[in-house]
């Protein structure tokens, strides 16, 4: 008789807290949440007497919100306006300036292949206590939509928290553990 996944000592599922993204640098410490990539298949009916018959259409991946947390050094909100000011975006401050813009290129170099590392035991039975990449989605060709610095409040004790929509043209993924590390307890 199989063993069931509730009783089995030696497996471990992933863990919601058991993450880091990757940008173009390492900001893995700062980020609070991020949402893994959906995708969407559309559909095409073909109507045949009194039937109707639907068939896939194209793929399209919907953008990831990521939630960072504002430390005050590195200074996180510097580090994101840069990043906005890298990828075109200029103030309008004369001619030249005015004239500048976002492209696709600035703006995917910004920030890279963006990677969602799923972190735990490399498998059944490990008895360390290190984390391994055990799952890794890469996002292709993205860039920001959308960056939003935050807000304070008098009435809350709460980090500063910075949220941004990330658009990409797709995402790939890869399974099997990767050593990060090399610690036993």
């Amino acid at each position: 008789m199989a063993t069931s996944f509730w009783s089995d000592t030696t497996l471990e599922p992933k863990r919601k807290y058991r993450f880091r993204l990757l940008l173009a640098e390492n900001d893995a410490y700062t980020i609070k949440s991020v949402k893994n990539p959906t995708v969407k298949i559309s559909e095409t009916p073909h109507k045949f007497l009194n039937h109707t018959f639907y068939y896939p259409g194209r793929a399209e991946w919907d953008p990831i919100d990521v939630t960072f947390v504002d430390p005050s050094s590195p200074d996180q909100t510097e580090r994101l306006y840069k990043k906005l000011i890298k990828a075109g975006y200029a103030s309008p401050t004369d001619q030249v300036a005015a004239l500048s813009g976002f492209t696709k290129a600035a703006a995917t170099v910004t920030i890279g292949d963006v990677k969602i590392q799923a972190l735990g035991p490399s498998g059944p039975g490990v008895n360390d206590t290190t984390l391994d990449i055990i799952g890794q989605w890469t996002l292709k060709n993205a860039f920001f939509t959308n960056i939003s610095w935050g807000d304070f409040s008098y009435d809350s004790e709460d980090m500063v928290e910075l949220s941004a929509t990330i658009r990409y043209d797709y995402a790939k993924y890869g399974s099997g553990p990767t050593k990060l590390a090399s610690f036993k307890a």
